[in-house]
């Protein structure tokens, strides 16, 4: 069982891709939000699961929807939401398999029904992150106008 060890300069450009990406990350936890993978997860306190374990337990599937739930699951790492461990199966092949975190479990609502999910809904609800766009847009548009003049 190997599991994977960032380079300062890896935590580096990690750092940076979050700065730069403000809105993707909260987006793609929307997304696991949306699938349920925080609350399959939470179900098997300590559990590892595979792509095709959390893709099993969506009510509707592809033949890509593993493929797809591999794509956040190891975005989610890369941003140390999960975690991921590399193990061997029966044949001899690698596969990652992914587990909570602290901060994946705040995503999982608790006995008492308290989660961080609706928050982060509400703050990236499409109206919301809308108006913002248009606020940016006019913002740009405005120091563009400052900038010719």
């Amino acid at each position: 069982m190997d599991s994977y060890k960032m380079s300062k300069e890896g935590e580096g450009l990690l750092k940076v891709n979050q700065i730069n990406g403000g809105i993707v990350l909260p987006m793609v936890i929307k997304t696991a939000i949306e699938l349920d993978i925080f609350e399959t997860m939470a179900k098997t306190p300590g559990g590892r699961f595979s792509c095709f374990d959390l893709a099993s337990s969506l009510s509707r599937q592809t033949h890509k929807t593993p493929v797809l739930i591999e794509r956040i699951l190891r975005f989610l790492v890369g941003h140390s939401i999960l975690t991921s461990t590399v193990v061997k199966d029966e044949h001899g092949d690698s596969k990652n398999l992914y587990g909570m975190t602290t901060v994946s479990n705040y995503y999982d609502q608790k006995q008492d029904g308290t989660s961080h999910t609706s928050t982060l809904l509400h703050i990236n609800d499409k109206v919301l992150v809308d108006c913002w766009l248009v606020i940016y847009i006019y913002v740009l548009y405005l120091a563009s106008l400052h900038v010719e003049s």
